[in-house]
């Protein structure tokens, strides 16, 4: 029997890879002939991995600033889809939220500054297609930040986060080389830029932000979109995503990027559906299952293509809500890896988490073949 786990990382604690390798490893080889690992994510922390697993490549490191303009180097994935060179980048890894200790001071300093020049990096090496994730970011600048740093003049900004002092915006002297480079951006939320589901009033409390920076911010975003409307007539509070990663989505569009849902765009690149076929069971899951999961997050998405080729699905997960959506429709289960009342210290440990996930794993597929009998 064919049995594939592909379980979105446990943010700040196992990858997708390591929770796989788990809980294969807790399944009977004599019963699961042929045992299936796909690491995969749904456009944030994990993706390079799960796109360099399938298409192999180079990992090229560049030092640029983290959120706080402070020197970081981190990497980025160069390969080759469908005759194209493309680099795949993870804003996280250069502007992550775990790159800073949240607060409405910390908020109001960081900045996209660094990540374009890991996007000017990747186009020395002439790449075609880029693939920008935007989970995880620290920022709440609109994208200006990115913008400034390919080439936007923004006036009134010193240091900091631009969005707090911007009495201007200056576009003409953008980057000529994106003109040539399909550069999309990956997220899992379909956010404007503006109002009660912009980018200030939901992301940055998340972030620190007080009341009192929320609506500053939210007043600077409307003054930001202006000035981008009259000079490029893109009208970025009626563009679903423009909002997402703090207002990234917004600076990717007057690139002249395009938003794509994550899990959507790698399911196509990693060739997701022809790897599950003739599978007999499949394992998925994430950190928390929740009412967001079936908006565009990984157990979703494979519990969909599991269900319209037959397969039957088991959700785990370190953490889940009463209410799963539309998860308990797609599934045979979801359960949680915890065996009794725990500290979120102590569930975050990676030990205790893969341990756990190997145990039920086990003890969910007895219950399986015992039902399949």
């Amino acid at each position: 029997m064919k049995v594939v786990a592909m379980i979105d990382s446990f943010k700040g604690c196992a990858t997708s890879e390591e929770l796989n390798q788990a809980v294969l490893a807790g399944l009977p080889d004599e019963i699961w002939t042929e045992k299936c690992t796909i690491p995969i994510a749904d456009g944030g922390e994990g993706t390079m991995a799960a796109i360099y697993a399938e298409l192999g490549g180079t990992w090229q490191s560049v030092t640029t600033q983290d959120p706080l303009g402070k020197p970081i180097t981190g990497q980025y994935l160069l390969s080759r889809f469908e005759g194209q060179e493309i680099a795949v980048i993870e804003s996280a890894v250069f502007i992550g939220i775990h790159l800073v200790e949240v607060s409405d001071t910390v908020i109001r300093q960081t900045s996209s500054y660094g990540l374009g020049k890991v996007i000017q990096d990747a186009l020395a090496h002439r790449v075609t297609q880029i693939y920008l994730t935007l989970g995880g970011s620290a920022t709440s600048d609109g994208g200006l930040g990115l913008l400034q740093s390919l080439g936007a003049i923004i006036e009134g900004s010193e240091e900091g986060n631009p969005l707090i002092n911007i009495n201007n915006v200056d576009l003409k002297g953008l980057q000529g080389e994106l003109n040539n480079v399909e550069l999309v951006a990956l997220a899992d939320v379909t956010n404007p830029y503006l109002g009660k589901k912009g980018f200030a009033e939901i992301f940055a409390p998340q972030k620190g932000a007080s009341k009192n920076t929320v609506s500053e911010m939210e007043q600077q975003a409307q003054l930001v979109a202006k000035k981008i409307k009259q000079q490029t007539n893109l009208d970025l509070a009626t563009i679903s995503g423009s909002g997402a990663a703090g207002g990234l989505g917004g600076a990717v569009i007057v690139l002249g990027g395009k938003i794509a849902p994550g899990f959507v765009t790698l399911q196509k690149i990693i060739r997701l559906e022809e790897k599950l076929q003739k599978a007999d069971l499949i394992f998925t899951g994430e950190g928390k299952m929740d009412g967001q999961t079936d908006q565009g997050k990984v157990p979703f998405g494979v519990a969909q293509l599991a269900k319209k080729a037959g397969i039957p699905v088991i959700g785990l997960c370190g953490s889940r809500t009463r209410d799963i959506g539309k998860m308990t429709e797609v599934t045979l289960g979801v359960f949680s890896i915890q065996q009794g009342p725990i500290s979120l210290k102590e569930a975050m440990e990676k030990e205790r988490t893969l341990t756990n996930i190997q145990q039920l794993a086990s003890e969910l597929s007895h219950v399986f073949m015992y039902k399949k009998k």
